[in-house]
């Protein structure tokens, strides 16, 4: 036994004979991953926002690496250091480096332990959570976290995020639509799932709530076949003119096509084609050549298939969701129309460049379930 060690243990002993605890063993004390050590810190209380000194300071639980704060708070401390420190850690770690779909492990482990909270942490979490179900093709389930997301900065301002790594949300201060999730879905089951999430992150919003609420659960709601639903929230939407009013027609178009009857919303929405937004053309674009490849005629179906292929040629980048369902629906009616090459050479094109999409996903299910016979 060491000197140093005897010594400790004969003050260990003092302290227990007199009962009363020496401050030098039992002194509070927070390690940080930067090997940074806080000495008697007054910890003053911790929750999962992270740990508050006395004096105002709070630290997040991704930065520490370990903690002694009293006899009493201790088991406590020690678990809510377990169950965040290293998720927390993680998605910062995951965030600085640009790597999205690794950030799903510890985002969705840690997400619902943050849900109804407004810390810093609880906006990292978010972020994170729906970054990567973008990056994983679930579309649907990144509206919940996005809505969360938008909340947030709603109420402090992007200016005041702490969030590692270079990238930022993009998003409408006004509008509160976002141009990284547009407001189409495609997958009907995972749209009915995503529901109630995002009613409850609607429900927390402070009013008045912005525009893109509307558009975002109503779409939804068409997209999972609850259309009294959808258009009791699209009554909801109050402008008459710019960007949300134009989503709001392109809704209502939307609904006459996923419904087999292209109609009036379809023809004045491809009188209007010309002079929507440029953020509002892509979707346009999409729900015209997808009503016209309904049709009968030939003809039709064709110009159809330009529609629908003019949506990768100019916005395949920016947004490769709606480019798949694009070129998968252009796929779908060359084979209708009995062109195999054509159809094949569209299939490729959806394989190579827009692989781990929802229609690249669901284009390749029927060889592969034809491979596994």
């Amino acid at each position: 036994m060491t000197p140093l060690r005897a010594v400790r243990r004969v003050l260990l002993a003092v302290g227990l004979i007199v009962g009363v605890a020496t401050p030098t063993l039992w002194a509070e004390r927070i390690v940080l991953r930067n090997l940074e050590i806080l000495r008697d810190p007054s910890v003053a209380s911790f929750d999962e926002d992270g740990v508050r000194l006395e004096g105002g300071r709070t630290l997040t639980w991704d930065r520490i690496e370990s903690g002694r704060v009293g006899e009493a708070r201790q088991a406590d401390f020690d678990r809510m250091l377990s169950d965040l420190g290293e998720p927390l850690y993680r998605i910062r770690q995951r965030l600085k480096v640009g790597d999205f779909r690794a950030l799903a492990a510890p985002a969705e482990a840690a997400y619902p332990r943050y849900v109804g909270r407004r810390g810093a942490s609880a906006y990292m979490v978010f972020q994170a959570t729906m970054w990567s179900r973008l990056a994983s093709g679930r579309r649907q389930a990144a509206l919940e976290p996005y809505l969360r997301c938008l909340e947030h900065l709603r109420n402090l301002g992007q200016g005041d995020v702490d969030l590692p790594g270079e990238r930022r949300l993009r998003f409408d201060p006004q509008t509160g639509m976002t141009p990284e999730l547009l407001p189409v879905w495609f997958d009907r089951a995972a749209a009915r799932a995503a529901m109630p999430g995002v009613l409850e992150a609607i429900k927390e919003m402070t009013s008045p709530r912005p525009p893109a609420v509307h558009v975002y659960y109503g779409t939804l709601a068409l997209a999972a076949g609850e259309e009294s639903r959808a258009m009791q929230v699209f009554a909801g939407i109050e402008d008459e003119d710019g960007t949300v009013a134009e989503l709001r027609e392109i809704a209502m178009a939307q609904r006459e096509v996923t419904a087999g009857r292209p109609g009036e919303a379809v023809d004045r929405l491809r009188d209007r084609l010309d002079e929507l937004s440029a953020a509002n053309r892509p979707l346009a674009l999409y729900w015209l050549g997808t009503a016209l490849v309904q049709s009968d005629d030939d003809q039709r179906r064709k110009q159809g298939v330009l529609h629908l292929l003019h949506v990768p040629a100019l916005y395949g980048v920016k947004h490769r969701d709606l480019a798949a369902a694009a070129l998968d629906g252009a796929r779908e009616t060359l084979l209708q129309m009995n062109d195999q090459s054509g159809a094949e050479a569209l299939g490729r094109e959806l394989e190579v460049h827009y692989a781990r999409t929802f229609h690249a996903r669901k284009a390749a299910a029927p060889r592969e379930s034809q491979d596994g016979r």
